[in-house]
């Protein structure tokens, strides 16, 4: 059996287009390592420059930074009762003031006693009753609200 002549690569002239080197032909043609020696898998490449910012600007025009300081509570939970927390308005450590409002618990609780007989003003009863009420956390040095417990 013959072998068949190599194909030529034909360029966009018509031309047979040159074969481009081959991976060992293009790493061996620069490197720096003797002959024998275990060569790097890339192509060596030289480092000329690194970079680094300029400094900073001193004297009395220069800017002046501040540095603001944020406090993260991580995983506050609301309850009930009244818990201590940082006012991220006010920026204090503080312990929260409690606001109750009728929510949905206290809703269904009316209802519910009002399907069962209690219809002459007895159903109301849930309504003064502040463990069937939703909580609202305020701050008691700026009124803002710092997080809210519903029931259902």
């Amino acid at each position: 059996m013959a072998s068949a002549p190599p194909m030529e690569i034909m360029g966009p002239t018509g031309q047979a287009a040159p074969c481009p080197p081959t991976y060992e032909e293009s790493v061996n043609a620069g490197t720096p390592f003797p002959p024998g020696a275990p060569q790097p898998p890339y192509p060596a490449q030289g480092y000329t420059q690194m970079y680094s910012p300029p400094p900073p600007p001193t004297g009395p025009g220069a800017p002046v930074v501040t540095v603001q300081t944020v406090y993260v509570q991580p995983g506050m939970v609301f309850g009930h009762t009244p818990v201590q927390v940082h006012c991220p308005n006010c920026a204090q450590t503080v312990v929260t003031r409690l606001d109750y409002s009728s929510g949905t618990m206290t809703w269904l609780t009316c209802a519910g006693l009002f399907i069962f007989g209690c219809i002459y003003g007895c159903c109301l009863i849930p309504f003064c009753v502040d463990s069937l009420k939703d909580v609202t956390h305020h701050c008691p040095n700026c009124s803002s609200v710092l997080g809210v417990f519903k029931r259902l």
